[in-house]
């Protein structure tokens, strides 16, 4: 029996995250579907969003907290550091990961690149370009955080780094991320050593565009 239950779809970047969280705590979790916008859903979560972590009675949502729950609520490594400036750095992240690159560059770039025209409706070309614009500026600060740091809050690998994963992942399928990163070397190291964990190839999902995906 799984420790835990994630509802929502495997392809969300989100759900992807909150799996990783979960593996690498070394916690069990089930993936449930959920009807979204359902009043089921709405019983979970009160903004009809996804993941929503269930532990027993309880259910947990928004990635961030699902992240420290899980890391509060069970033995294993460590995925928040002690130390209080890289914490700062972490929570620092979250907030940028969901305020800036989240809703510039998924929703903008990786839904309508790989969702949205592969089903063939139409989408803005012009406000993908300029999403992926000001997506080089946060490419690039990311870039600098990691210039000298393994990860994005100091030495070891933290939430951040697991919420930020599966969004560069999406965004380098995109043609607007093809060159995401050749002159981002921090960056290309930072997401090869992430993407060679055991938690990201596991936790990954179908591809978005593939027959039974309908949104990201």
């Amino acid at each position: 029996m799984a420790d835990v239950t994630l509802y929502g779809p495997d392809y969300s970047s989100y759900v992807w995250s909150a799996r990783m969280i979960c593996a690498e705590k070394g916690v069990s979790a089930a993936l449930a579907p959920i009807d979204l916008g359902s009043p089921a859903h709405a019983a979970l979560h009160p903004f009809r969003k996804v993941p929503v972590l269930v532990h027993g009675a309880a259910a947990v949502w928004e990635t961030e907290a699902i992240g420290r729950y899980v890391d509060r609520a069970f033995d294993g490594p460590a995925l928040q550091p002690g130390e209080p400036l890289a914490l700062a750095r972490m929570d620092g992240w979250l907030s940028a990961i969901v305020d800036y690159l989240y809703p510039t560059l998924v929703k903008r770039v990786v839904i309508p690149r790989l969702v949205v025209e592969p089903d063939g409706r139409p989408i803005d070309a012009a406000d993908i370009a300029a999403a992926a614009a000001t997506g080089t500026g946060y490419w690039d600060a990311v870039e600098a955080a990691l210039a000298d740091r393994p990860y994005l809050a100091g030495s070891a690998l933290s939430l951040a780094d697991l919420v930020l994963a599966p969004i560069v992942a999406y965004v380098a399928r995109t043609p607007e991320g093809e060159s995401l990163f050749a002159p981002r070397p921090a960056l290309a190291r930072w997401f090869g050593a992430v993407s060679a964990r055991e938690s990201f190839a596991a936790c990954a999902p179908r591809p978005p565009g593939s027959a039974e995906t309908t949104a990201a």
